[in-house]
């Protein structure tokens, strides 16, 4: 299944033990906000998230994607990448929640942002446990500004600089 230029509030359900992957992308100008709800009802579901966004301009993106895991046996990951660039700001609100019926779930979010010129992110992952019964469960999340020393690099190789950031954007972003 496939988002491009997502905006308002999707729901989606897993009824049975089949492995959903999602993809999101949006990779065009303009502001939106994006929420995606995945509910893991069915023993053995499994759902991969994998989002890629860029910012420009004053461009304001926000992506909220929530998975709800209600069974045994579930697997689920979300993973987002973004640039931020200009005056722009991108969030990610990645969210896990292992209910009390959840049962050896396995859950894992990652979000990763990198921002150029004076743009701003926001990365908030959360993983709601309400059970003992985890097989395993992790989040994690960077924020940084491009690292000067690598536009220099490209720059000691006869790159210019706006070449050298669409390089470490379009490499980010894999």
């Amino acid at each position: 299944m496939k988002f491009t230029n997502p905006s308002g509030h999707k729901t989606i359900e897993v009824k049975d033990d089949t492995l959903l992957e999602i993809e999101i992308e949006d990779f065009s100008a303009g502001s939106r906000e994006f929420n995606l709800t995945i509910e893991l009802l069915a023993e053995n579901a499994e759902c991969h998230v994998k989002g890629r966004t860029q910012c420009t301009g004053t461009d304001h993106k926000n992506w909220e994607i929530k998975q709800v895991f209600k069974g045994k046996n579930q697997t689920g990951s979300i993973d987002l990448r973004g640039t931020a660039e200009d005056q722009s700001f991108l969030g990610f609100d990645g969210n896990g929640t292992l209910t009390t019926e959840s049962e050896q779930a396995d859950a894992n979010i990652t979000e990763k942002i990198i921002l150029f010129d004076n743009a701003k992110g926001k990365s908030l992952p959360v993983l709601r446990v309400e059970t003992d019964q985890v097989k395993s469960a992790g989040h994690g999340a960077s924020i940084a500004p491009v690292d000067p020393e690598k536009i220099l690099y490209f720059q000691a190789r006869g790159i210019d600089k706006k070449t050298a950031a669409n390089l470490i954007k379009t490499g980010f972003l894999k």
